[in-house]
């Protein structure tokens, strides 16, 4: 059976090579059905909101706090989706031999460097707009390679976790 668009792009983004049998692939559509409603509740709400706080406050700030919040949401779904990998052992991984196992590494950490760069370049408008206003912008920049190293060791230490036996 063919797989879905919305599989493929779950096994890319988590890191998972090996194929989906019939009850995985059951849990991976239901916790991304979860999430689609949760989406659609929230895109409509927000959209309520957004009409409301436009006519209270500055367009400006109540824009970035929206993006904010969008982060929020975003980085939310993606570890709703990472628990319920986590929870059934989708991730798990058992390798027939050593360069199969080089080359599911080497996907994992793609991913995890994609799916981190994403979230940082998602995350650094609002927290720059929000350090200009407080009066911080020269701490942005350390802040920010702070936490990019530490999302690389935290990598690296689950990729140790998971393909170094």
């Amino acid at each position: 059976m063919k797989e879905s668009l919305f599989i493929k792009l779950v096994k890319y983004f988590y890191g998972i090579s090996k194929p989906f049998d019939e009850f995985a692939r059951d849990v991976i559509n239901d916790a991304g059905n979860k999430i689609a409603i949760g989406l659609m509740v929230y895109l409509l709400m927000s959209a309520y909101a957004l009409m409301v706080l436009i006519s209270w406050f500055s367009p400006m700030n109540v824009v970035n706090g929206l993006i904010i919040a969008d982060t929020f949401v975003y980085l939310i779904a993606s570890a709703y989706m990472s628990r319920i990998i986590r929870k059934n052992k989708l991730d798990r991984y058992e390798f027939d031999n050593e360069e199969e196992r080089k080359i599911y590494g080497k996907r994992f950490i793609i991913s995890r460097i994609f799916t981190t760069v994403l979230t940082l370049s998602l995350a650094m408008y609002p927290i720059s707009v929000w350090f200009r206003y407080l009066g911080m912008s020269e701490s942005i920049l350390p802040s920010f390679i702070g936490c990019f190293i530490g999302i690389l060791v935290a990598i690296y230490t689950q990729y140790c976790r998971q393909f170094k036996k």
